[in-house]
């Protein structure tokens, strides 16, 4: 049996390469307005970029309508499960993965080792008061021997009210911890947005990415919490069906930013946008 060619399928060979190359670089790139909110009533904004090529993901940060040359990027790489942290200002970047995280973990690890031997030296009320702080944890973070603190309790309740927020038919979900309100947003359906249906699953690997490189740095440090803030802020689109068009925070009852989106393209994406730009320099996490 004889198999077809290119030319017996009625199909040109400059037509297949031009769909080859459409496949390998489309992409979506989300544009979110961010308010911040200040106690005297005055705020400020800032515009967000944010770019995706599964299956990596990159955030940019704008200011008063053009870049800022000392902001920062970080990169999602999906494809080699790591995070590169860009700073435009010195021209550096750093990569992040669950190898850094255990190395970073054992630097910390030895750091406290050295504590340790340094609170032998102290006389037994100073050692007493420094065991104390120890115990209860330093930026929010469980030392080794410390007791963690207790994991707060997270609700994402969908309120059942509707309305149309930035163009988009919208239900609107609070978010409660421990009972109290720390968030509201204006979640559509993930068919609304332009490629959020493929874009989901991006942002579901990067969370699930973060939650890997803080159990490696847990896992080599001792620590309970204390990694990149320690909070995992992308796992709220496991709880969410559909895309937050508007995420506004709350501490206590005071507004402190609001974030929408104000813009969906669907283009072509240069592959070397994500990776580092040329010429910056490889920085190590940890003490330099």
């Amino acid at each position: 049996m004889r198999t077809k060619n290119v030319k017996d399928a009625g199909v040109s060979l400059p037509l297949l390469f031009l769909l080859a190359s459409a496949a390998a670089h489309a992409g979506v790139v989300y544009e979110v307005e961010t308010t911040y909110h200040s106690g005297s009533g005055g705020s400020e904004s800032e515009t967000t970029q944010m770019s995706v090529n599964q299956p990596n993901l990159k955030m940019g940060v704008e200011g008063a309508g053009s870049s800022d040359p000392d902001a920062g990027e970080a990169i999602f790489r999906g494809d080699r499960r790591e995070m590169v942290v860009v700073d435009h200002g010195d021209k550096t970047y750093m990569v992040i993965d669950s190898a850094a995280a255990e190395r970073m973990g054992g630097q910390v690890q030895e750091a406290m080792q050295g504590l340790e031997e340094q609170l032998s030296h102290l006389d037994p009320k100073q050692r007493e008061m420094v065991e104390q702080m120890m115990k209860k944890g330093i930026g929010g973070m469980a030392l080794p021997g410390a007791e963690p603190p207790p994991k707060p309790t997270k609700e994402y309740r969908n309120t059942g009210e509707r309305a149309t927020k930035a163009g988009y038919p919208c239900v609107k979900y609070e978010v409660l911890e421990d009972g109290q309100m720390i968030q509201e947003l204006w979640v559509t359906g993930w068919d609304n947005v332009k490629g959020a249906t493929e874009s989901r699953k991006v942002f579901e690997d990067m969370a699930s990415f973060y939650a890997e490189i803080m159990a490696a740095f847990k896992q080599s440090s001792g620590m309970a919490t204390g990694f990149l803030g320690g909070e995992n802020a992308l796992e709220s689109f496991a709880k969410l069906e559909g895309f937050p068009v508007v995420t506004r925070d709350f501490y206590g009852s005071e507004l402190q930013n609001e974030t929408v989106l104000q813009s969906v393209t669907e283009r072509d994406l240069d592959p070397d946008a994500f990776e580092p730009p040329k010429g910056y320099r490889l920085r190590t996490m940890g003490p330099q």
